[in-house]
């Protein structure tokens, strides 16, 4: 190559502008270890530590139910009642729901 030829004139006065903007570039965007690889991974790695604080919050909740339920023998009971709708054989359950009923059309036989 010639002296005279304009980009070999470009690209041998600008060399170390361009390793330089090329190992940025590399560094920052296009590398697997880049920049943009390590905000995404500290953005994950937040998530993952509020993930955990809720499992930790939810395992005290269950361990405090559980040495309730090892403490209180009525306890069961209760659990039972509540959340499964278990019933002693003299009483009757009644489940109050907020839930909205369904809108009757009128000519619809499948209704009632």
């Amino acid at each position: 190559m010639s002296k005279s030829n304009p980009v070999y004139a470009f690209l041998s006065h600008n060399k170390y502008w361009i390793v330089l903007i090329v190992g940025i570039l590399i560094v920052g965007v296009l590398d697997e270890n880049s920049f943009y690889q390590r905000v995404k991974y500290d953005l994950q790695i937040e998530e993952l530590k509020t993930k955990i604080a809720e499992y930790n919050a939810q395992y005290e909740r269950d361990e405090a139910q559980l040495r309730e339920l090892r403490r209180n023998p009525k306890a069961i009971t209760k659990i039972a009642r509540e959340r499964y709708f278990m019933k002693a054989d003299d009483e009757d359950i009644f489940v109050l729901s907020d839930d909205l009923q369904p809108v009757k059309e009128e000519g619809d036989e499948t209704a009632e």
